[in-house]
């Protein structure tokens, strides 16, 4: 056990993030990850705001070098190191972590265990605040193929007067590739790390958080909080199936629920684009998503550039055949090929028969991520989004070198039923019974973006319709489960997001398990990107929607959910 000590104000967490090797691949792919991590600097935002109040032990009970590994059911723990730090700064590190935390004053402990016969390490990273503890734990999610990114979670988490854990799973903090553990050396799937990935590094980071809680504390947490987005959706997801009793109040943002179906499906436009032999430019389809909203905006009786509804916009692609749109100072006519790709991109991926496969992108999303392009030679090529790319190459075609891009339209229906066949009860968190997490008094908040490009939110709305249908209807779910939507919000309000994001959802999730009020609207604030001037919103619970009903457009009092 190491001594207490006074830490320098740097991040080594952060440090070693960005000193791990990167090959040019994952490179070009940080810029996609401008739009899968947001969640991490969403997180602070959420985070900040919350104070830490109704502090119920003030002071630690105990020394960080009096410690004790933590009792993990099904794990051996390996080591445990505390140390204090103080006025301990997690610095900006952009598009991780937006803005520094600073002054935090902690017992930072560093937890390794180990499961039988897996070969495996995983480190889970708890910290304690060393004052005003908030008598609550949070469990922080990750983020694309990294189940925590420590230090850029839990510096806000703890700023809030949480006590707070992340871990690896014992894979890599490194968000881009699962390259370092997907394949054993004889090139099958390591199936113990993904199973650590996928649910059981959830578990035992939760009970070592909450144990190493109550050792420093001398008393147990009161509630306990999961947060998290995308990736760190997925995970809370799986928390409220596989182990409905380690969260008082699980916070979901654009969860990755159906990965094993959903990711392949996130390869569908580079498909769609091979196989006609057409490959638009970011700025070909920026124009079919600026005629959806400009066609769609005011169906709402607002016109703020959002979509509100799409599910009543009838946008037709092929209206923009034979339009001339100014492309960095070119002319370009949209030709009837393109206008196939969209449509076929919207429509979402079909087999053979015609029958659908999966959700395609909401009229109105950004079409650039997932139909991503680059020019080689001279001549522009697709270029796969990192998660699909990689989760085919070593989970499907276990071959780091297999050539995405001549994947077919055959090829893919074969690639989209193996990977539900193969991995869907390892990764897959889309089971509706939700019993057991009811019971155990959970409460659960999940939002979306509606133009998220990257996970489709008809995904969360299938689920949510699913749990509806097992456990007695609408009324019924709505007392512990409840699904927001954001129209004209990007991927865990990151991307190109120009809706009203939720304020605070954490907070309303508090509210709703410590004080048994639930959200009927979650404030969300549009923030204009240029002059920083705000407008008020609020978001409803599916299936209802925000309707203007007149007034002052930038408050959110002139609204009402219908």
């Amino acid at each position: 056990m190491s001594s207490p000590i006074k830490e320098p104000n740097i991040s080594l967490t952060v440090r070693r993030i960005l000193d791990q090797d990167i090959d040019l691949f994952q490179l070009r792919s940080l810029v996609a990850m401008m739009i899968v991590l947001p969640l991490l600097f969403l997180a602070t935002a959420w985070l900040r705001t919350v104070v830490a109040t109704d502090a119920v032990q003030s002071c630690p009970a105990i020394s960080c070098a009096q410690l004790k590994a933590p009792s993990v059911p099904g794990a051996e723990v390996i080591s445990i190191n505390a140390t204090e730090r103080w006025n301990y700064t997690v610095p900006a590190t952009p598009p991780f972590l937006l803005n520094p935390v600073f002054g935090l004053n902690i017992c930072d402990v560093d937890v390794v265990l180990t499961h039988p016969n897996a070969q495996d390490q995983v480190h889970v990273k708890v910290w304690l605040p060393l004052q005003k503890w908030n008598g609550r734990f949070q469990a922080n999610g990750g983020s694309g193929y990294a189940a925590g990114t420590f230090d850029l979670t839990l510096g806000p988490s703890v700023q809030g007067g949480y006590s707070a854990a992340s871990t690896d799973a014992g894979v890599t903090v490194n968000p881009l590739t699962p390259g370092a553990w997907a394949l054993r050396p004889n090139g099958s799937v390591n199936l113990d790390s993904l199973t650590n990935f996928a649910y059981r590094s959830v578990h035992d980071m939760a009970i070592v958080g909450k144990e190493i809680t109550e050792q420093f504390y001398g008393v147990k947490p009161r509630y306990s909080y999961w947060n998290g987005c995308s990736t760190g959706g997925r995970q809370g997801m799986a928390a409220a199936q596989r182990y409905p009793d380690l969260f008082d109040g699980i916070l979901v943002g654009a969860p990755a629920i159906n990965w094993a179906t959903y990711v392949v499906a996130e390869q569908w436009p580079q498909v769609v684009m091979a196989e006609e032999e057409t490959f638009p430019s970011p700025c070909e389809l920026k124009a079919f998503t600026d005629a959806a909203i400009a066609e769609c905006d005011e169906l709402d009786g607002i016109e703020d550039g959002v979509i509100s509804n799409p599910d009543i916009c009838h946008f037709n692609p092929y209206r923009l055949v034979g339009s001339k749109i100014n492309c960095e100072g070119a002319k370009i006519i949209i030709t009837e090929s393109v206008a196939r790709v969209v449509v076929k991109m919207l429509q979402g991926p079909f087999g053979p028969s015609g029958l659908s496969l999966w959700y395609g992108l909401t009229v109105g999303a950004p079409l650039d991520s997932l139909a991503s392009t680059t020019v080689v030679n001279g001549k522009r090529v697709g270029f796969p989004f990192f998660v699909n790319d990689a989760w085919i190459r070593y989970y499907l075609a276990k071959d780091p070198n297999y050539n995405i891009s001549a994947i077919d339209y055959t090829k893919f229906g074969q690639l989209f039923s193996q990977s539900a066949a193969e991995y869907d009860d390892i990764i897959g968190t889309d089971n509706p019974d939700l019993s057991r997490f009811h019971s155990a008094g959970g409460k659960l908040l999940m939002w979306h973006g509606l133009s998220d490009q990257l996970i489709f939110p008809k995904g969360s709305i299938q689920y949510r319709t699913r749990v509806e249908r097992l456990m007695g209807g609408s009324a019924k779910v709505d007392e512990f489960f409840r699904l927001f939507l954001a129209p004209g919000v990007d991927h865990c309000a990151g991307g190109t997001t120009i809706g009203a994001v939720p304020s605070n959802p954490l907070n309303a999730l508090v509210t709703w398990v410590e004080k048994k009020q639930s959200p009927d609207t979650l404030p969300a604030e549009i923030v204009h990107s240029c002059s920083g001037a705000k407008m008020g919103r609020i978001l409803c619970p599916y299936p209802q929607i925000a309707q203007y009903v007149g007034g002052d457009k930038n408050s959110a009092n002139s609204f009402k959910c219908i």
